[in-house]
């Protein structure tokens, strides 16, 4: 190592050890870093449990998803829906590979419903074979501008 490189080294670690309140700009560093490692990881895994971005790839997951709100908000007092699915590894049935749902969260309009509720959970948990405890219905909210 030549002594420019040293000398450099050696300015960079006096100018980080004069700031003041270095454990914060450090702790700052490791946040953003594990962030990136968390959405870097997160988008990786997306690819691994079939959910495929790209132009001619058929993307079950979202395909799924659309499909699944047009009917919740046909039954009646369900109104408009809005439905997040939780999916995680694949699974396979007659040799094709999906991924497999975990968790449902369903925003919709008739969500403060009891009955509502109840025909929601139900028919979700027939259609993708999960738990009730694993759907949770909420009332849209009225947006304000």
């Amino acid at each position: 190592m030549s002594v420019k490189i040293k000398d450099k080294l050696a300015s960079l670690f006096e100018k980080i050890r004069s700031v003041k309140h270095i454990e914060i700009v450090i702790a700052v560093i490791a946040v953003a870093v594990m962030l990136l490692i968390y959405f870097g990881s997160s988008c990786n895994s997306t690819q691994i449990s079939g959910i495929q971005s790209g132009n001619d790839e058929y993307d079950y997951c979202t395909e799924v998803v659309e499909e699944l709100e047009r009917k919740l908000s046909e039954i009646d007092g369900v109104g408009d829906a809005t439905v997040l699915v939780s999916w995680s590894g694949p699974t396979t049935d007659d040799g094709k590979t999906f991924p497999k749902p975990e968790g449902v969260i369903i925003i919709c309009d008739g969500g403060n419903n009891l009955s509502v509720k109840l025909k929601l959970i139900s028919s979700v948990s027939s259609y993708f074979g999960i738990d009730e405890n694993k759907i949770n219905v909420l009332a849209k909210g009225n947006k304000t501008n």
